[in-house]
C-alpha cells in the first residue's frame, strides 16, 4: 500500500513539474497606422471635444492585448494574460523602445518624418511581457484597438479595429539570450485600413530549461548549481544525490541514521 502511495505521489509530482513549464512572451510595438482615421464602423473617432484627448480630431488610440489557449473560444477570456496600454497616440504612431538605448540615427529619421507631417505621434513604449505555462495546443493572440474617450477609463471606449491570429509559428527559444525577434504585421479582421507592426520573442522564463521549458532548476546557494544548457542540477562539494540534498558531512557524523531504518 505504501509503495503504491509513493508511486502515485512521484507521478503526481512529475505531472506537476511538467504542467508548470513557464515561458515568457514579449511584445515590442513598432508602428501603428490608421490610414483613414476612422472607427471600424467608418465613423469619426471623436465628435465631442471632451472625448478628444489629442485635441485635433485624430483617434485617441489604445490597445488591449489578449492571449488565449488554442483553439479560440471566448475572445473575452484571456486565459494566458492581458495587457491594456491606455492612450498611446493618434492615427500614425512610431513606438520608441525605452528599454534600450536608442541610436541617434533612428531618432533623427523619425523626427524628419514628423517635420513632414505634424500628425505623426512618437510614443515611448516599454516592452510588454507575459509569463504563463506553455500550452501544448498553442497560443492565440487577440488585439482590440480602441479610441480612448478619457484617460481614467471610466467610459466605454469606441472600437477602432480588431486583430487576431495564432502564434504557432513563433519559435520557442531556450533563453532570452538566444531569442531572436520575429516581426509580425497585424491587419484588420474587418477590412478597415489599420495595421500594427510588432516584434515578438518567445523563450523559457528564468530557471526553466529544455525544449519546452519543462525542466525547472533554481540554484541552491548551498547545495547545487544549474547547468545552463540542460538545467540539470550540479552538486556542489560535499553534496550528492539526484537533488543534491544529501550532505556528506551529515553521513559521516551519523552513518546509521542516514543509511538504515530503525
Amino acid at each position: 500500500m505504501v509503495q503504491w502511495l509513493i508511486i502515485i505521489l512521484v507521478y503526481d509530482f512529475a505531472m506537476l513539474k511538467l504542467s508548470l513549464s513557464e515561458v515568457t512572451l514579449s511584445l515590442r510595438l513598432l508602428h501603428y497606422k490608421n490610414r483613414n482615421g476612422l472607427t471600424y464602423e467608418n465613423r469619426p473617432c471623436d465628435t465631442r471635444l471632451e472625448h478628444d484627448i489629442n485635441r485635433d480630431g485624430r483617434c485617441d488610440t489604445g490597445f488591449l492585448f489578449c492571449l488565449v489557449h488554442l483553439p479560440f473560444q471566448n475572445p473575452h477570456n484571456c486565459t494566458l494574460g492581458d495587457h491594456f496600454t491606455g492612450f498611446v497616440g493618434g492615427d500614425d504612431i512610431h513606438f520608441i523602445n525605452i528599454d534600450q538605448q536608442l541610436q541617434r540615427r533612428s531618432i533623427l529619421s523619425i523626427n524628419k518624418k514628423r517635420q513632414r507631417s505634424s500628425l505623426i505621434s512618437l510614443w515611448f513604449q516599454p516592452t510588454i511581457y507575459f509569463h504563463f505555462n506553455y500550452p501544448k495546443t498553442g497560443i492565440g493572440l487577440i488585439v482590440e484597438v480602441f479610441d480612448i474617450d478619457d484617460n481614467n477609463n471610466q467610459t466605454i471606449h469606441d472600437s477602432i479595429d480588431f486583430y487576431g491570429r495564432t502564434l504557432t509559428d513563433l519559435k520557442l527559444y531556450r533563453s532570452v539570450e538566444l531569442a531572436q525577434p520575429q516581426r509580425i504585421y497585424l491587419r484588420s479582421l474587418f477590412g478597415t485600413y489599420t495595421n500594427l507592426t510588432v516584434d515578438f520573442l518567445l523563450y523559457c522564463s528564468p530557471n526553466y530549461y529544455g525544449n519546452d521549458c519543462e525542466i525547472f532548476c533554481s540554484p541552491n546557494e548551498q547545495g547545487y548549481e544549474c547547468d545552463l544548457n540542460t538545467g540539470q542540477k550540479i552538486c556542489k562539494h560535499g553534496y550528492f544525490g539526484q537533488d543534491c540534498l544529501s550532505d556528506v558531512r551529515a553521513c559521516e557524523d551519523q552513518p546509521c541514521a542516514n543509511f538504515t531504518f530503525d
